[in-house]
């Protein structure tokens, strides 16, 4: 069971992979979806939903800017709530071991790209001849270089690595797994402050500030907020439309 249970997370990584780039941008790809996805594949969807939520907050402002590879959040992810799952690590530990996977995928996605180069020769020269076949044939086999790449090291990562893992973290002192948690704690609002460099300016600070309040001095829940959110791009929307 362990063995189709590892399978069906590779092939998982795999297709999640491909978002983007067969699917379309359906962002199944993002840690909040990929992690309860492998916790449906271990029959545990709850400590998936909980996990990728917790790497969603950590990847949240991380974007491939240009040429730029960001860290693999997706490997960290489908991996990190595998771990989570099977060897019982709570969050913050799984919070801790998952960036090293990401810049393992980071790697991994990098020669991918490499591998890739070379079939815009190759493409380029069937454009010229009006061979759409050869180019449909040379986008495939991209696809799949990066599916096999991501499949293959998470199969290896899930089947080889859950007792490694758990024999490393039973073997890390108590100081230094505090030390894990504490920073960990920090890496959500590193993600979020990643995000509001991008997002942030003197239109929006006032939004932001609301959101604040509301939760810090009123007490409403994110939800709560959530609604308020729309309600006022409602009514924004509505004001604009009318007055143009």
């Amino acid at each position: 069971m362990f063995l189709i249970q590892c399978i069906l997370v590779s092939i998982l990584a795999g297709l999640l992979r491909w978002d983007g780039r067969v699917f379309g941008q359906t962002l199944a790809e993002v840690p909040l979806c990929a992690g309860v996805l492998v916790g449906i594949i271990m029959g545990d969807p709850y400590t998936g939903l909980i996990m990728g939520a917790s790497l969603q907050l950590i990847f949240l402002g991380i974007v491939g800017i240009g040429g730029a590879t960001p860290p693999d959040s997706t490997i960290g992810a489908v991996m990190g709530t595998f771990f989570a799952i099977t060897a019982g690590l709570d969050a913050e530990t799984v919070v801790a071991l998952a960036m090293p996977m990401a810049i393992l995928g980071q790697a991994l996605g990098i020669l991918c790209r490499m591998i890739n180069v070379r079939y815009n020769i190759v493409i380029d020269k069937a454009a010229a001849e009006g061979n759409t076949k050869k180019i449909d044939g040379a986008l495939w086999q991209g696809a799949w270089i990066f599916f096999a790449l991501t499949a293959l090291p998470v199969f290896l990562g899930c089947y080889f690595g859950a007792d490694v893992v758990q024999t490393i973290v039973n073997y890390i002192p108590q100081v230094i797994l505090s030390g894990l948690s504490r920073s960990a704690s920090l890496l959500p609002a590193l993600g979020m402050a990643l995000l509001m460099n991008f997002m942030f300016d003197k239109q929006t600070a006032v939004y932001l500030f609301l959101g604040f309040v509301l939760n810090a001095f009123l007490g409403m829940s994110l939800l709560g907020i959530t609604f308020i959110g729309v309600i006022i791009a409602v009514a924004i929307y509505q004001t604009r439309k009318h007055s143009a």
